[in-house]
């Protein structure tokens, strides 16, 4: 999959549990909260633009920088859109 030979797998668990970035269970939909105390919704535009632009809502409990920048570059757009497809899978 995409997740995985893209290494996103390595940071981000698919089940609920913690690791370095969020979990992408239940992701789509859900009320984030952000480092700077205000909440999003995880929706497309959210999502697309956190693979994009990892820094732009960093969410809270999870530092900066630490996602790799350049997934906007790296990857297709239909890419992302599948991406964001598989997670509205995991519920």
């Amino acid at each position: 999959t995409i997740a995985t030979a893209q290494g996103c797998a390595a940071c981000h668990s698919t089940g609920g549990a913690a690791g370095v970035g969020p979990t992408w269970k239940g992701i789509v939909g859900r009320q984030t909260t952000l480092a700077d105390g205000s909440t999003v919704t995880a929706d497309e535009a959210y999502l697309k633009e956190s693979i994009i632009s990892p820094d732009a809502k960093v969410v809270k409990g999870f530092a900066p920088g630490i996602m790799p920048k350049g997934f906007g570059d790296k990857l297709k757009p239909d890419q992302i859109d599948a991406l964001i497809e598989y997670m509205k899978t995991l519920k």
